[in-house]
């Protein structure tokens, strides 16, 4: 905290502790009740209930509970008589704390949890049966404190161990990086177990796997991380299964020779990776010769190693050890070996290592190093900075491009192909006959464009100059259609992570960057919402994408989304179509009163929920026109039509649209809406029905729409 690198709503000095103190410890009471005199709260993490069971050799019936001098574990005094006299004294310990804060306290039984999670990794007291210790189970812990507020670590041990241990550096149960954004979660922000776990694996993946992907890029292809070193054992923990195949497909595939708990072998691994196509990073303890063990893990020969950077990392850490008093003594160092001349043993800043005698690296000391390996001297490799795979172009760097389709877009945004001068016109003509409707109608009305990926990342856009036909349009339409069209590429090339990787459409950050822009253009300001809805873009999300899942083997991406903390109420029509799709969502606690209509395709499909944080009722309509039908019969108070960018390939005449109702006859769709959908579409296109209101009343709307002439 001190050091900036876990971020914490308190100053690092509001951290109050002692190294191996038990919950009886006087002095650490005092401090914490000195802290908190003012009436504050109070986090309160439990350690081990064997800490200072030294007491028990010394004075097994002191004459106060509260007692100091005793700390840390005596090795000599862990038998289960003793056990269970230590779970007695720290559960009294727990008691004078409670009389002290009351309800003010909230704990977290951090050690208890971590002891079960290491022992059914190892496979301890699991005989015929679920996990029991003889003395220390953190459910019997959690039963023998009923008035206490604990916090619920109890989901997190339905996971896998070997995806859990990620909140542990090592078996001591000290928090690894993701540990304290778990406990920043669960303390500072109040979220449930499995929500603070996923948000604090998601936030440090992201910066691993940004890493991994700057890696991959430096060495222009996928890197073997290999070796047998403490650093390598920690980042292996800090990934998990889950995390190291993620990281592969980030373009760095982690496969120490020491097996890591969940994870495949390197011999297993082996079966799977292409050494020719990868670049190789070794990290070796003392920098020894592995290239033998490398050589028979692998099946290979040993001339792949023979030419690969050795990190000494273990050697790299002496200084700050000494400098702390301490003696190194590193685990993974083999004597026995010859060393490589060249090994790197690069320069540390002691942030970098973690306390104690093994060389552990701490979390910056993982992130700098993996920094670090992207400067190293990497040979030029013959690698296509781009391919084409099933309309899919994608880039060295993992960057997603529709390349083909109906609408051609490569050829579009090359200038290969231009679209015709009756598509210019038809559009023009769109926008301001739907412009001059809203206006006699009294409805705020705007058009959106949205821009193509490549119109937003020009820079990792393989083909210059790129040519983007929002701009084509705009420059041929007459101005006061101009001014009812909102295309905001350069707004979203402002703004990092606006599209995502392996995705046509738009992250959750860049769909903000365009509501903005939307609110503006009716004339709806409200910035306390829009910075609601930033706020809730937190929920990690894995998945290939539409670009993603074109690709063979998939490719996935990892982005936050929107998770709203408004309740609203989605109805959908159904059925496996685009045209004639229909959405509604009612928001009780959304600021305006008022229906939102939209025409337009997925992008705007994917802006619903943050709409329904602006907008009680939001209506969806998926077709490419303006259908002034649907607006007499649902007098909404604001209009939207929009399109993706590649639609302007060929732009349609609204006067050629059919009445929006017949598309699922048009279709040949014979499936009736659900009751709960009629009822919703009922009330929307009947708004001024009687039984219209009751809905809206009952969905937490009850402005009556106004009279539209």
């Amino acid at each position: 905290m001190r050091d900036g690198v876990v971020e914490s709503p308190l100053a690092w000095d509001r951290f109050i502790g002692q190294a191996g103190a038990p919950m009886w410890h006087a002095s650490l009471l005092d401090q914490a009740s000195e802290a908190a005199s003012n009436g504050g709260n109070i986090a309160v993490l439990v350690g081990d209930f064997r800490f200072g069971n030294r007491i028990l050799l010394q004075d097994p019936k002191p004459s106060s509970m509260l007692i100091d001098g005793f700390v840390a574990i005596a090795a000599h005094a862990m038998t289960l008589e003793q056990g269970r006299a230590m779970l007695d004294r720290g559960l009294a310990g727990m008691r004078a704390w409670h009389e002290t804060f009351g309800d003010r306290a909230l704990y977290v039984l951090w050690d208890a949890f971590g002891r079960q999670v290491h022992d059914r990794l190892a496979g301890r007291h699991i005989v015929d049966g679920p996990y029991r210790h003889p003395v220390f189970n953190y459910d019997e812990i959690v039963a023998a404190l009923p008035e206490f507020h604990i916090v619920d670590l109890a989901p997190l041990l339905s996971l896998e161990m070997h995806e859990v241990q990620r909140l542990f550096i090592d078996a001591s149960n000290d928090p690894s990086q993701v540990g304290y954004l778990l406990l920043d979660g669960l303390i500072s922000n109040g979220l449930g177990a499995l929500e603070a776990y996923e948000r604090a694996v998601a936030k440090a993946e992201a910066e691993l796997l940004a890493l991994a992907r700057a890696l991959s890029q430096a060495a222009g292809r996928k890197v073997l991380l290999t070796g047998r070193s403490v650093w390598l054992d920690t980042f292996s923990r800090y990934m998990g299964a889950m995390g190291a195949q993620r990281l592969t497909e980030a373009g760095l595939i982690l496969a120490p020779l020491d097996r890591v708990p969940g994870q495949a072998t390197p011999a297993q691994m082996a079966e799977d990776i292409d050494l020719s196509q990868c670049a190789v990073v070794v990290v070796s303890a003392g920098g020894g010769d592995l290239s033998a063990q490398l050589a028979r893990t692998f099946g290979t020969g040993t001339s792949p190693w023979e030419k690969a950077p050795v990190i000494n990392w273990e050697h790299a850490t002496e200084t700050a050890i000494r400098n702390r008093g301490g003696t190194p003594s590193f685990t993974r160092l083999d004597l026995g070996l010859p060393t490589w001349a060249n090994a790197i043993s690069p320069k540390l800043e002691p942030s970098e290592v973690d306390l104690g005698s093994t060389g552990m690296p701490s979390w910056t000391g993982i992130v700098g190093l993996l920094g670090r390996m992207a400067d190293l001297d990497w040979p030029k490799a013959e690698v296509e900075p781009w391919r084409i795979e099933n309309d899919v172009l994608i880039t060295r760097s993992g960057v997603a491009f529709l390349e083909a389709g109906s609408h051609r877009p490569l050829k579009f945004a090359s200038g290969e192909l231009r679209p015709s001068a009756t598509s210019l016109q038809t559009f023009s003509g769109n926008i301001e006959a739907r412009a001059e409707h809203a206006q006699s109608r009294g409805i705020p009305y705007a058009h959106v464009v949205f821009p193509d990926k490549q119109s937003v990342l020009v820079e990792e856009f393989p083909f210059k100059p790129v040519i983007r036909l929002g701009e084509t349009y705009l420059n041929h339409v007459v101005e006061d259609a101009a001014r009812r069209v909102i295309y905001p590429a350069d707004d979203l090339r402002a703004v990092d992570g606006a599209c995502m990787p392996l995705d046509t459409h738009l992250s959750d950050t860049g769909t903000l960057v365009v509501l903005r822009q939307m609110l503006n253009a009716v004339g709806v300001n409200a910035p306390a919402t829009l910075t609601t809805i930033e706020r809730c873009i937190t929920k990690p999300r894995r998945w290939p994408g539409d670009l993603g899942g074109k690709l063979d083997p998939p490719l996935f991406q990892e982005v936050l989304t929107l998770d709203p903390d408004w309740e609203f109420t989605a109805l959908s029509s159904g059925g496996g179509f685009n045209d004639g799709l229909i959405d509604i969502l009612f928001s009780p606690d959304a600021p305006l009163d008022q229906t939102v209509l939209l025409f337009g395709d997925s992008f705007f499909r994917l802006m619903l929920k943050p709409l329904s944080g602006v907008f009680k009722r939001v209506v969806f309509l998926r077709t490419r026109f303006y259908h002034r039908e649907m607006i007499e019969l649902i007098e909404p108070d604001i209009v939207f039509t929009g399109n993706a960018e590649r639609y302007l390939s060929r732009v349609d005449s609204d006067h050629d649209a059919i009445p929006f109702m017949l598309y699922r006859h048009v279709r040949g769709v014979t499936e009736q809406f659900d009751s709960e959908f009629l009822e919703a579409w009922r009330s929307v296109t009947s708004p001024r029905a009687r039984r219209s209101m009751a809905y809206f009343e009952k969905h937490g709307g009850s402005k009556v729409r106004g009279a539209r002439s």
